[in-house]
């Protein structure tokens, strides 16, 4: 029988080699550490290893990391949930697969009408919330500012994997792009829904996603060499409509800095706007019933047994197909222009502006490729009276297809002042009362097309900008536009930085105040400030109560 002593020693060493044991099996702690070296293809996150691939421009990219638990079977139609652990190093070195959408293989050849590999293969895999990681060739000892990109696509199609973010990345920004869930998965609000939440509402699932993205960012982007303190939302189309939407959202607080917003209005008269819950759920309810789901009492069990195919069966490309934010759930529970009248937002320093002909892509497509071809006299006049109503004859005495050199460039110009122009004018001017605000527009009469437009010049279409801030393997730039595209990236980087585009050798950008109304001119032969936005848009005719505010200040 051993002695008391010697049980004693073996009874420590026992518990020494337990709690080693222990030690190497206990979970990583709840933000990742940069335990590897600085530049390194192996990063630790909070959830496990990932192995990254060196970019051409000596930068690294880290592809397909989950941010949150796959939205699949029971977790459909949920708030998103914590992405699993997962042992060894994982490869992090090509995309994961894009959230369910159709191909948008539409022109008349079989291609896509957008350049993104999404667009050209479509998905139906639910499995899909996943973000990737750019960073620069060399992270010095200072953590890097952050952007973290969403992408557009009408809240239906796209991936954050179409967009390359080394042009960024090379000027110092870690860049992340996301994929959040789209169409009806993403944007769903039904009453049966409704009633298994804890604040009895649905829908807003995309925008949770990418909430959930930013709260990744914050807990494992220093190990990348990011710095969590300095990120930046941003987004073009329906990206920067959320964006716009995450500064209105109480469950955003403290996720972002600063804002970028591309093509996309959410908060001011004149642009869109959230749907109620109640019609959301009505426009749901009508869904459901589409696919064979119209008792509201099984609604729910019904539309989760139902496969991704059947909700991207007959979806459509056009506006139809497009779905959006709602109020309601506690992510955005007021109208994002209700909450800024209240002063509830997360007002934060804003980039935002559009593209000063963004109408065009949408006519070359829908009326030239898709539609039977160019508009006639009357049948721009037709057009203008079916989307237009009671104030068709204003709208066709303000834009007679006489000033034009086509009936269709003067249906773009109508669209492009309406939807996107004037509301993006509104919203810098409703920020800047609350934050700095640098408002611009991208003006590149040769910008290249992603289609043909035999009858649509498409001058500086919409999200022609972004070949120049993202490059594109198959856009190629003239030295021009690679001027053009080098001093907005410069600035674009600067502003993630700082919070101010403005830097030494680059055209000085004034920042935007209602009293000085300048807008920084983004062209190929010109970077400076006009003061002739609003007029050349008509702002005064599309927002006639905002025009009467300013002349009685």
């Amino acid at each position: 029988m051993s002695s008391p002593s010697l049980r004693t020693t073996l009874a420590r060493a026992v518990t020494a080699v337990l709690a080693l044991l222990l030690s190497t099996l206990a979970a990583p702690p709840p933000t990742a550490r940069a335990d590897a070296a600085p530049g390194s293809l192996v990063v630790r996150t909070d959830r496990g290893w990932v192995r990254g691939a060196a970019h051409r421009d000596g930068g690294r990219v880290f592809q397909g990391i989950p941010f949150a638990a796959p939205p699949t079977g029971e977790r459909r139609w949920r708030p998103p949930g914590p992405a699993g652990r997962w042992s060894g190093v994982r490869d992090a070195t090509a995309p994961a697969d894009p959230c369910p959408q159709p191909p948008l293989t539409l022109l008349p050849d079989g291609g896509p009408v957008l350049p993104g590999e999404s667009n050209r293969t479509g998905s139906t895999t639910e499995d899909c919330l996943y973000l990737n990681v750019w960073t620069p060739a060399r992270t010095g000892v200072r953590p890097l500012p952050v952007l973290v990109w969403l992408h557009g696509g009408g809240n239906a199609f796209g991936a954050g994997s179409d967009y390359d973010g080394s042009a960024l990345a090379a000027h110092g920004v870690v860049v992340v792009t996301v994929n959040y869930r789209l169409g009806a998965l993403g944007f769903l609000a039904h009453p049966a829904l409704s009633s298994e939440s804890s604040d009895q509402a649905s829908g807003d699932y995309g925008l949770m996603d990418q909430q959930a993205a930013l709260r990744w960012v914050r807990r494992n982007i220093d190990a990348f060499g990011g710095d969590h303190s300095r990120v930046t939302l941003g987004g073009q189309s329906a990206g920067s409509a959320d964006t716009c939407a995450h500064i209105a959202s109480p469950t955003a607080r403290g996720l972002f800095q600063r804002a970028i917003q591309q093509s996309g209005s959410c908060a001011s008269e004149g642009g869109p706007a959230p749907l109620t819950l109640g019609a959301a759920e009505q426009k749901g309810s009508d869904f459901a019933a589409s696919v064979g789901c119209p008792d509201p009492t099984t609604a729910a069990s019904c539309l989760r047994a139902l496969p991704a195919t059947e909700f991207l069966r007959g979806a459509g490309t056009g506006a139809a197909s497009l779905w959006s934010p709602n109020t309601g759930p506690r992510v955005l529970p007021r109208p994002p222009h209700q909450a800024w009248a209240e002063g509830r937002v997360n007002a934060v320093p804003t980039l935002n502006g559009n593209t000063h002909d963004e109408y065009r892509y949408f006519t070359a497509l829908y009326v030239d490729l898709l539609g039977g071809g160019p508009l006639t006299d009357a049948s721009y006049a037709a057009l203008i009276r079916l989307r237009h109503g009671a104030r068709a004859a204003a709208v066709l005495a303000t834009y007679p297809a006489a000033a034009y050199p086509s009936p269709n460039l003067a249906y773009s110009a109508v669209s492009t002042d309406q939807r996107f122009a004037c509301p993006a004018r509104a919203d810098s001017r409703l920020y800047a009362g609350r934050a700095p605000v640098y408002a611009y527009e991208f003006h590149d009469p040769q910008a290249p097309p992603f289609i043909p437009a035999p009858h649509t010049p498409q001058g500086a279409f919409h999200a022609s900008e972004l070949a120049y801030l993202f490059p594109v393997d198959s856009l190629h730039l003239t030295p021009a536009q690679q001027r053009l595209s080098a001093t907005m990236t410069a600035y674009w980087a600067r502003f993630a930085a700082t919070g101010d585009p403005n830097g030494r050798g680059a055209p000085a950008w004034p920042r935007y105040t209602a009293e000085g109304d300048g807008i920084q001119v983004l062209a190929p032969d010109r970077v400076a400030p006009t003061k002739d936005f609003a007029t050349d848009h008509r702002c005064a005719f599309w927002l006639p109560s905002l025009t009467s505010r300013e002349s009685g200040r």
